[in-house]
């Protein structure tokens, strides 16, 4: 039975996420988690005429909050980057970000990108076709080595993309087909999800996607919980510690302390679940505005609060958090209460249940 979320309105003027005292491996002084979760972003300028490649400089970071709008058409292709095709989409994005355009701007560069040469700046192609988007010299795009860099190259793309009228609004793949004219024209909208998780990844620690507010589906096509990461306890028993503590009090405002406790530290090593989630992003752990997590793995929201939330996902659309049901309570709730109850949050995204520099051993 689904459980209703109430009596909470006080809690919903801010949701600070805060873990205990780091203990044993933490970091005392939140250097190393500050130094992980600074963006890194880079200021482009455009190749001039002699072909002069330009020299990166670092652009001013933020700390506001980005969205990066998604809104994929169709089934969506799921994919594994190598560390230069990631970074080929943090340059399209860099790109992106220096000239003021925003995240929507970057999406479909990327997508586009992805389509075309599957992040790799190639030095050949369907006929004179050569780097990430598959420019051609014979039509006027520039030098064969003006569109083998990737920063030239993106300009030249964002160029063509701000002349398409609403470009803003229009589905992915009709505003990258106006830039591209491809003979596959369709062929960009499955890229979408997959170009908004490496956006948000590379735009900077406080980017997150709109590609869900809620749950969509029961849990019956959950996939299993394999993950990679090593803690005290593997998920079976995180899920069965989490619904154990269900109806304990003391967690107020302590989710990420929560979430890594049911995994057996005794603190999660992050200043708060948004940290956490940034950190994870940064480490290819994150699986942002995925909306299919395995059962034991990390929910985390944002509150439109510097601390966010994180929730233990049990399985079959429910997870267990604090708060929800009164301060400091642990509950067992169906995720729409999280996202459509009393608190309204907006999804972000799961992650496998990795807690950088945690230490202690847990209480439950």
């Amino acid at each position: 039975m689904r459980v209703v979320a109430g009596g909470v309105a006080a809690l919903c003027a801010g949701v600070f996420c805060l873990p205990l005292a780091l203990g044993a491996g933490g970091n005392d002084d939140g250097q190393d988690w500050q130094d992980a979760c600074r963006p890194t972003t880079y200021a482009v300028r455009m190749a001039n005429k002699t072909q002069t490649k330009p020299s990166p400089e670092p652009a001013p970071s933020t700390d506001a909050q980005v969205l990066v709008p998604l809104d994929p058409k169709g089934p969506q292709t799921r994919a594994t980057w190598t560390a230069t095709q990631v970074r080929n989409a943090a340059t399209v994005t860099s790109v992106a970000r220096t000239r003021g355009l925003p995240p929507r701007a970057a999406v479909i560069a990327v997508a586009t990108a992805m389509q075309e040469s599957s992040l790799t700046n190639l030095r050949g192609g369907d006929r004179d076709s050569v780097g990430l988007f598959q420019q051609r010299p014979s039509q006027g795009w520039g030098t064969v080595a003006q569109l083998t860099d990737p920063i030239y190259a993106s300009s030249k793309f964002y160029d063509t993309l701000v002349k398409v009228s609403g470009w803003q609004t229009k589905p992915l793949s009709r505003a990258a087909q106006s830039v591209q004219r491809s003979g596959l024209p369709g062929a960009y909208a499955k890229w979408e999800r997959e170009a908004g998780a490496l956006v948000a990844k590379a735009w900077g620690s406080h980017a997150y996607t709109s590609i869900s507010a809620g749950c969509d589906s029961d849990g019956s096509n959950d996939p299993v919980g394999h993950f990679t990461v090593k803690n005290p306890r593997v998920a079976t028993q995180a899920i069965v510690a989490a619904g154990g503590a269900s109806g304990s009090s003391g967690w107020y405002r302590r989710c990420d302390n929560f979430v890594s406790q049911a995994y057996g530290w005794g603190s999660s090593g992050s200043a708060s679940a948004n940290v956490h989630w940034s950190r994870l992003v940064h480490m290819g752990l994150a699986h942002p505005g995925d909306n299919n997590p395995p059962p034991g793995a990390l929910l985390f929201y944002d509150t439109g609060e510097s601390a966010g939330h994180v929730a233990l996902y049990l399985g079959g659309d429910m997870v267990a958090s604090n708060d929800i049901l009164g301060a400091g309570t642990i509950g067992i709730v169906h995720r729409e209460d999280v996202t459509d109850g009393t608190w309204r949050l907006r999804y972000r995204g799961w992650t496998e249940p990795a807690f950088p520099d945690a230490g202690g051993s847990t209480t439950i």
